[in-house]
């Protein structure tokens, strides 16, 4: 027989069969694999003609012919990544083994997930463009009169929102598949990914944001909101002095406006924060001081604990704005003509003209049964009139333009908002857009300043703030921070407005007084305190340690106050002790003229980061030498309680008013 008269030979047509058989296979492979790239790189192709098509210019055009070639676009990328998800998945034992292949394994095994994320993403697109269908029929159908309906647009992105949440609950899908995903070296695929993961986010907050807009927008029902207009020239908190407040109730994206300056109905059964007791006297907590907190989503509950008190009014949200973010929206909606004062506002005069107004003049007919303080700052509500009214009518592209500005503002802090809406604040959340303090568990460094004497100097009061910090073998960190406050001479009108710190009593009308709190990372021991007119105690608040003082910086000189501290080593936690990371926030309202931040990792040359006047967070990391640390042992922040009986912060107690219907937290 062949086989016992050459064994070898059979051997050997053997394994060149295989042979064979392997080259099929891996041409079949490579074959299938070039295929998948292929319907996966076309799939990318469409989605870029969606973003092209989706254009503001253009769609402002013709909303209904834009949105259903987008949509032509995103249907046709779904059936490319289904192509290349039916390919792949035929090959699933292969590609899913291979990630151990020099070169190319990596590519292969996230092949599978990628296309999979790709169709779940396009999926996603589509069924959200297919929601906005109904509105953009009604914009195509009635802007042309040179009106946007928005009651009628509210109405159908209501009645989208089953497509809205299913398309949310896709492009979250996609986003968990990306996780599971991780690295990827092969630039390729790693170019997509860098796509994907610049714009997935993004995309989902948009959607979650039109689920829940008609809601929030005041249907089925109205929504009301407290609307606190917050003066930086009189820093505070979250932003500024709380000069005047609305309740804007929007029904069906209309919006109207109940408008109070600060001279309410207070309920002075409150005491006030320790420090503002001490020093200037004052015997009640009032709605106009309740943005104490700088943890935006305590202030919040604190001032709608406050209007409820004194206004007998309750809110589903809390809104502070400050000039700089009414200049931002005014700046997307155009200016608007007053005939009240007879003139235009714009984004460029409304700040120093609202200061005008309100301090220095009052040009305005006002109604009889107004109080004096209203009255003297209607300027405010006037201008929210009118471009609420402006809204109405306000075009696709000026609208787009909204968007940006308010984000914008977000960023900025100008703009902080809080609503009772879990979802919605979730979303502001994920957003950074709720104005807390930042929960990081890495180095940390947030000054907050709180004008305690009652002027309007803080644009004369320039601030910087250096901090210095040095690694240590054991990875403790040896902590500096240098506050510098230097109090130009305003001019004679401002400075001869107010009363002075200690209302008066410690100072001129031109000198400044601040209560001043520095919130670092929570286990911190203070070792010295220097420069302060007063030193407080220092306490734990919001998870972090609170330092604070109070400190007068009187007219034409300059303090500085210096912390020393040590930190424990929990702050390398995070990266396993591979990376430093610094966290700093920004006070809304407040422009210092720079950070100045100097890291030292042993013996290495010191990294030098400095920021010319920032405007918002800021957070920069930096690889360090890896060395064994023994972090403290933490329990978890306690949340913060806002009802009357509960301490908000160390110096800071909400105390039972003689009103007994305010009982309960907020």
């Amino acid at each position: 027989m062949l086989g016992t008269r050459n064994p070898g030979r059979l051997r050997r047509a053997i394994a060149a069969v295989f042979f064979v058989l392997c080259l099929l296979a891996a041409a079949a492979v490579g074959v299938a694999l070039l295929s998948a790239r292929n319907s996966l790189a076309a799939g990318v192709h469409e989605l870029q003609l969606v973003q092209a098509e989706l254009k503001p210019s253009q769609v402002e055009r013709s909303p209904s012919g834009t949105l259903g070639r987008a949509e032509l676009h995103a249907a046709r990328a779904g059936g490319d990544f289904r192509a290349a998800r039916t390919r792949l998945d035929a090959l699933s034992l292969l590609v899913d083994n291979v990630s151990w292949l020099p070169r190319f394994g990596g590519e292969l095994a996230a092949a599978r997930p990628a296309a999979r994320m790709a169709d779940q993403t396009a999926e996603g697109l589509l069924l959200m463009l297919h929601g906005l269908d109904p509105a953009a029929a009604e914009w195509n159908g009635r802007a042309i009169a040179g009106k946007v309906p928005l009651p009628q647009i509210v109405v159908r992105l209501a009645e989208a929102k089953p497509r809205f949440d299913a398309a949310c609950g896709k492009l979250a899908a996609a986003l968990r598949t990306r996780r599971s995903i991780g690295n990827v070296g092969a630039e390729s695929l790693a170019s997509y990914l860098r796509t994907f993961d610049r714009r997935s986010s993004t995309l989902l907050d948009a959607c979650r944001a039109l689920a829940l807009l008609p809601r929030l927008a005041g249907f089925p029902r109205p929504m009301t909101y407290l609307l606190a207009y917050q003066n930086p020239d009189e820093l505070r908190a979250t932003g500024g002095f709380i000069g005047s407040a609305g309740l804007l109730t929007l029904t069906d994206g209309v919006a109207t406006q109940e408008f109070h300056g600060t001279s309410l109905r207070d309920n002075v059964s409150v005491p006030p924060p320790q420090p503002v007791s001490l020093y200037n006297r004052i015997p009640g907590w009032l709605f106009r001081d309740s943005n104490w907190s700088p943890d935006f989503p305590t202030t919040a509950k604190l001032e709608r604990f406050f209007a409820r008190l004194d206004l007998g009014r309750d809110a589903a949200g809390v809104i502070n704005v400050t000039p700089q973010a009414t200049a931002a929206i005014l700046d997307a909606t155009g200016p608007v003509y007053l005939p009240e004062y007879g003139r235009w506002i714009t984004g460029r005069n409304v700040a120093g003209l609202t200061d005008y107004y309100a301090h220095w003049s009052s040009s305005a007919s006002s109604p009889a049964s107004l109080a004096s303080d209203t009255v003297r700052k209607q300027f405010i509500q006037v201008v929210a009139t009118h471009i609420f009214r402006r809204l109405r009518g306000l075009s696709l592209s000026r609208w787009i333009l909204l968007g940006k500005s308010v984000s914008s503002a977000m960023t900025h802090r100008d703009l902080l908002v809080n609503v009772s809406d879990r979802d919605a604040q979730r979303l502001l959340h994920d957003l950074r857009a709720t104005g807390e303090i930042d929960r990081t568990t890495s180095d940390y460094l947030y000054v907050v300043d709180t004008n305690l004497s009652y002027n309007k100097i803080n644009p004369y009061v320039h601030r910087t703030i250096e901090y210095a910090v040095r690694i240590l073998p054991n990875r403790w960190l040896d902590a500096r921070a240098t506050l510098t406050f230097r109090n130009i001479p305003a001019p004679a009108r401002v400075a001869t407005y107010g009363l002075g710190p200690g209302a008066g009593r410690l100072g001129g009308t031109d000198d400044y007084a601040d209560f001043v709190r520095v919130y670092v990372p929570a286990l911190a021991q203070l070792g010295q305190q220097r420069g302060w007119t007063e030193p407080w105690s220092p306490g734990e608040a919001y998870g972090k340690m609170e330092f604070c003082g109070y400190l007068i910086v009187p007219a034409g000189q300059e303090r500085t106050v210096r912390l020393s501290y040590v930190i424990p080593p929990n702050v390398f936690s995070w990266s396993g002790g591979r990376r430093y990371r610094l966290s700093m926030q920004h006070q809304p309202g407040s422009y210092p003229d720079s950070w100045t931040v100097q890291v030292q990792d042993d013996r290495k040359p010191p990294v030098v980061w400095r920021l010319a006047h920032p405007d918002r967070d800021w957070t920069n990391t930096l690889s360090i030498s890896r060395r064994p640390f023994h972090p403290l042992p933490l329990a978890p922040a306690p949340s913060t309680v806002v009802a009357p009986g509960h301490w908000i912060e160390p110096y800071t107690f909400l105390a039972k008013p003689f009103n007994k219907r305010l009982s309960g937290s907020y």
